[in-house]
């Protein structure tokens, strides 16, 4: 999955359920985000993969200002269109900072899943991504989540504990 550190996220969509523990019932919210990301990311989800999609720009002796020798911005198939990702990620941090810088009113959820990761390849180098949040907010949490829909906040996604599932 693609880590994240205090990069703008759109919350498009909430779908708020109840899901079983063991006996209990608890509050679950799938989280639909939306987010750009330069395509040096698409590396942290499979080696090479950047070079797959992206070719170097057509003219090579016209620099851009601020990148390396590997700037890759030309989409190579764009008939392929929006890709999909297999599978999810388990134990995912999820931040969402909404308070005063300091962590306080800020959102945190620290056992996220993430999945249907959707990525589409933009000309010019960037990524245009959504993915699923699976949280187990507070009343008070579910509360703020309806307050972010289809609003942009910085978000921080920690994939430090996080595995692959193919489910």
């Amino acid at each position: 999955m693609i880590a994240l550190q205090k990069h703008p996220v759109q919350i498009l969509r909430l779908n708020v359920r109840s899901e079983l523990h063991g006996d209990q019932e608890k509050t679950a919210v799938d989280i639909k985000l939306g987010f750009d990301v330069p395509n040096r990311y698409l590396d942290s989800l499979a080696f090479g993969l950047r070079g797959a999609l992206y070719s170097p720009p057509d003219d090579r002796n016209m620099p851009v200002p601020g990148t390396d020798d590997d700037h890759l911005t030309h989409v190579r198939y764009p008939q392929l269109g929006t890709l999909r990702w297999a599978g999810e990620f388990e134990s995912v941090s999820l931040h969402l900072h909404l308070g005063n810088g300091r962590g306080k009113g800020d959102l945190l959820f620290i056992e996220s899943k993430f999945g249907k990761l959707t990525v589409t390849p933009k000309e010019g180098g960037t990524c245009a991504c959504v993915a699923r949040a699976q949280v187990l907010p507070t009343p008070d949490e579910t509360a703020k989540l309806v307050g972010l829909l289809k609003h942009e906040v910085p978000a921080t996604v920690d994939m430090t504990n996080a595995f692959y599932t193919d489910e």
